[in-house]
């Protein structure tokens, strides 16, 4: 079956396999944590791929997982030459499989509690004996609006349940669509939903701001290869697609990373090896 580079692209979306030794000539994989549909993530991602190529003379094959917790396993196994995951589970794949990081977005990361526009609740407390929509509980919104939700009073389990949607977009499409009161979705993700669909919720409550999504570079990837990674990811803000990538996904410029940008995060990936240990088959 003869397959155009697009519907290549779209095939590759929906797996992680891992890959043995590389020539030079040969692909390099990029992972994307599954925040988006893979038709979006494609879509989005594509401008960036198509600029790691052209600058890096190889081809890059975009990769991303079904669920949270299979990209992680996804990473954890080797199978990314970079992945661009949040900043919790980059803490967590350079603690336990020592990828480096590379760059990250100068954007900030922030979980919203958001309600339907013309519901009579206005604040979390409100939300006691209630069922909230989640992304995901790996995903670090997720992880900071139990805080959130733990200094208004309110404790998970017992005055509140989670309901898993495996989505931002399906967990605010459950509050719209009035089968629960209330959802935590991203701040990010919020600002990338249709003004038809922001101007059916209305927020209630916002959580504390973390950092962005970490491009991380796998051990086994070359010291030069690695950098040059870095340069083209550093220079294509600069470009005409780089900022046309930048400003549709809201993502702030690119500036470099190192070890100490994920200090902060320790917490959080802790939490989410917790969670990650909990969930194990």
């Amino acid at each position: 079956m003869n397959l155009t580079r697009r519907q290549l692209c779209t095939l590759l979306l929906c797996c992680s396999l891992p890959l043995g030794a590389r020539a030079a000539t040969t692909p390099l994989t990029f992972g994307v944590f599954p925040n988006l549909s893979p038709e979006r993530q494609f879509r989005l991602y594509q401008l960036l791929t198509d600029y790691l190529e052209q600058r890096l003379a190889r081809p890059i094959q975009l990769y991303t997982a079904k669920t949270p917790r299979s990209f992680v396993d996804a990473t954890q196994l080797g199978n990314f030459d970079i992945v661009l995951t949040p900043p919790h589970l980059a803490w967590l794949a350079e603690q336990e499989a020592g990828y480096r990081p590379l760059a990250t977005y100068t954007g900030t990361i922030k979980g919203l509690l958001v309600v339907a526009a013309a519901s009579r609740l206005h604040s979390a407390a409100e939300l006691r004996g209630s069922t909230i929509a989640i992304p995901d509980p790996l995903a670090i919104v997720t992880i900071l609006g139990v805080g959130f939700l733990q200094e208004t009073g309110l404790r998970q389990g017992t005055d509140y349940q989670f309901v898993n949607r495996g989505s931002h977009n399906n967990a605010a499409l459950a509050v719209i669509n009035g089968e629960v009161p209330a959802a935590i979705v991203g701040g990010l993700s919020f600002s990338q939903f249709p003004e038809n669909m922001r101007s059916k919720l209305r927020i209630i409550g916002t959580t504390i701001k973390v950092k962005s999504f970490f491009f991380m570079a796998n051990p086994r990837l070359p010291s030069p290869t690695a950098q040059a990674v870095r340069d083209a990811l550093l220079t294509f803000g600069t470009t005409p697609q780089g900022r046309l990538f930048l400003d549709h996904g809201h993502f702030g410029p690119i500036l470099p990373a190192t070890a100490q940008s994920l200090t902060t995060m320790a917490r959080y990936g802790v939490e989410v090896r917790r969670l990650l240990k909990e969930s194990a088959p």
